[in-house]
């Protein structure tokens, strides 16, 4: 089989490319033949390679009808994989194109284009996301994410009760970096997202799981974060009782509970590491890119 995996198309940085990325990876992790089209925060690209079996596209928020129609005449099945479902924007675009695509896979179950889209969360590249050994423990807690002012506020409030802190906010380490800072770390938050702040759609934004839910167990690392529906595809209701804390959108009221938590796990290595361990051997087992990548290319 010769796979097109297409990057999303939309200018600049954006995690649709790092989806991408990750995909490509899986494919040759799989022993699959793979093609990258266009480029990296590139605009769309217009043309594909003949010779392509199927071309899965990350986002679809850039791919027009005439794309896929013309993308199709090369004989390739077209695919899409949406992730921002929860924006009214993206809504409006996919809307177009949901019809035309051979398949459409989404990370929310919220069916707004119709019963035919199949439910695919995100996954874990366990080809960077992966624990470190040996490596010494240096912080108490870290955080990475988006410069957004809830979480900025959150950080600072949470500082100065955990000096052994990393709070990167700046979006700009690599992904082995990231690895490293959890594998350094003994306690990485996760907790509201951006768009769980958005008023209605926010509801449906809590189903689909960030990134982070498969990186951070992937890495051998333990995650403390928000409860989201979604996280029930991913890890036993017991479990996630343990290391959840409900969303809440006033950051003074959350910091005490996060404070709390945090502690506790601090104080509790041996759960913490027995838990971090069962974590990860629930991504091990399905929730890999390379589980994702073998879903979509069945339908071929």
């Amino acid at each position: 089989m010769k796979l097109g995996i297409s990057y999303c198309g939309i200018t600049g940085h954006n995690g649709a490319d790092f989806v991408a990325d990750f995909l490509r990876n899986a494919a040759v992790a799989d022993g699959v033949d793979v093609t990258m089209i266009g480029g990296w925060g590139q605009a769309q690209a217009r043309d594909i390679p003949a010779g392509l079996d199927v071309v899965i596209h990350s986002s679809g928020y850039e791919l027009t009808p005439e794309l896929v129609e013309k993308w199709k005449r090369t004989g390739a099945k077209v695919f899409v994989w949406s992730h921002n479902d929860e924006v009214p924007l993206f809504r409006d675009r996919l809307q177009r194109i949901t019809f035309l695509v051979d398949r459409h896979f989404s990370y929310t179950r919220v069916p707004y284009y119709g019963s035919h889209v199949e439910f695919l969360p995100l996954g874990a590249d366990h080809t960077i996301y992966t624990p470190i050994e040996p490596c010494k423990k240096i912080y108490d807690v870290a955080m990475i994410g988006a410069w957004h002012t809830w979480r900025r506020e959150f950080a600072g409030k949470l500082a100065p009760h955990f000096p052994k802190n990393q709070f990167n906010l700046t979006m700009n380490l690599s992904h082995h970096d990231v690895n490293l800072l959890y594998n350094q770390t003994r306690v990485v938050v996760a907790p509201m997202q951006h768009c769980d702040q958005d008023g209605d759609h926010g509801k449906d934004a809590v189903y689909g799981c960030p990134c982070r839910t498969f990186d951070v167990p992937a890495s051998g690392a333990f995650q403390l974060q928000a409860f989201r529906q979604g996280l029930l595809d991913v890890h036993s209701s017991a479990t996630l009782g343990k290391v959840t804390l409900p969303i809440i959108r006033d950051v003074d009221v959350s910091i005490p509970l996060w404070i709390a938590a945090i502690q506790a796990w601090l104080s509790n290595e041996s759960e913490r590491l027995a838990l971090a361990d069962a974590m990860r051997q629930d991504i091990l087992r399905e929730h890999l890119y390379v589980h994702r990548l073998r879903k979509m290319l069945a339908f071929v």
